[in-house]
């Protein structure tokens, strides 16, 4: 079927090898673009390409983004960092670059992870769980595959680099399978890392779903002068359905956002977004929480998931090339397209994946990946 080929951004999604330089053209949206002139959203307007995020090696797919909160190495404050999850051969779970982007356009390599990594098992495969801390250290998901299909995937894991791109460690472990997207609450000497897994029982494509994504906490100690250190890895949401996909490497448990104690969730194979109260302090499951959503309205198929300056939820569709806001109790305020490619069916599945607010706080940047490029979505 062509939703699942066209999932997430695959070669039948239009993903395309050509490179550009940053500082792209900008459009106006039009007036009816958004549904309800309302919320974060409705504040917006314009949609500019910023640059594409393909480095030499030709790598494709772009997955996570993330905003630098601080200078660090060869990353300034404010810069986009965006990974890829494709290598140029386009399958699924071998990209293994990372690319840094300054707002003005200007795009240079961040970091080239060797393609098999010890202590990340089954190789490299970079996802949209990644974050940059306070103190410079970036972190990224791997959950990798040789053949772009779960068949050959590993269960990954979450790699540390320091603010030059260098590969310092890895973290792995039996609760991790999967690593998908993040959250991250930082205070500085430490951090919380809210996990998403969406390989745990999950085998080869065609295989019938099953409900054990899980949601995990990993406590990190932040030295000054070293890498961050795991302290605790506590599971503190399970039972999320997955499923393995031909065309859409596997779906389940994706966006991550926190605020004031809850983790929220999306769930794309039941279009809804689950929240999980007691975030920080909880010692065992709370299932998979509560749905604050219902399947109807805007949400179609959700993925990645950030705060907006106004304390709602912006999530990215699968099934189209929509931005949404929902607020924390539920109520879906707008939608926005953003990319709304006729060369998909409906126009734009397949088109985005992750997101994250500017550092300005009056954008959003966010990947297209039938072009592999990066676009900001602004007044």
């Amino acid at each position: 079927m062509l939703l699942a080929v066209c999932l997430l951004g695959t070669a039948a999604c239009g993903s395309t090898t050509t490179t550009s330089t940053g500082g792209g053209a900008t459009q106006r949206a039009s007036p009816t673009a958004i549904t309800r002139r309302a919320g974060f959203l409705g504040g917006l307007s314009q949609i500019s390409t910023v640059a594409s995020t393909i480095p030499a090696n030709g790598d494709e797919n772009p997955y996570a983004i993330t905003v630098a909160p601080v200078s660090s190495g060869s990353v300034q404050k404010g810069d986009i960092l965006v990974d890829n999850f494709n290598a140029r051969s386009n399958e699924q779970g071998t990209g293994t670059t990372i690319m840094d982007i300054s707002p003005n356009g200007s795009a240079k390599l961040f970091a080239a992870i060797p393609a098999k990594l010890s202590g990340c098992p089954g190789g490299v495969g970079l996802t949209t769980a990644m974050t940059m801390l306070e103190t410079g250290w970036v972190i990224v998901g791997s959950t990798p595959s040789t053949d772009g299909t779960t068949t050959t995937a590993g269960a990954g894991c979450l790699i540390v680099l320091n603010s030059g791109g260098q590969v310092v460690s890895t973290i792995s472990g039996p609760r991790m399978d999967g690593p998908w997207d993040m959250a991250t609450v930082d205070s500085g000497t430490t951090a919380a890392l809210f996990l998403t897994n969406t390989l745990i029982g999950v085998k080869a494509p065609g295989q019938p779903g099953v409900d054990e994504g899980n949601l995990l906490r990993i406590t990190l100690r932040v030295p000054s002068s070293a890498a961050p250190t795991v302290t605790a890895m506590t599971v503190i949401g399970s039972g999320f359905p997955e499923q393995a996909s031909s065309g859409a490497f596997v779906v389940g448990p994706t966006g991550v956002a926190y605020a004031s104690g809850t983790v929220y969730v999306s769930n794309p194979l039941t279009n809804s977004i689950n929240a999980i109260p007691d975030a920080m302090t909880r010692t065992r499951s709370a299932g998979t929480g509560r749905i604050i959503t219902t399947p109807q309205g805007f949400l179609n198929h959700p993925l990645a998931m950030v705060m907006a300056p106004n304390g709602d939820l912006l999530v990215t569709n699968a099934l189209d090339g929509d931005i949404v806001e929902v607020s924390t109790t539920g109520r879906q305020v707008a939608e926005y397209p953003v990319d709304a490619d006729p060369a998909q069916s409906p126009p734009g599945s397949g088109d985005l994946f992750g997101l994250a607010v500017s550092a300005s706080g009056n954008g959003i940047y966010f990947a297209k990946d039938d072009t592999n490029t990066l676009a900001l979505l602004h007044g």
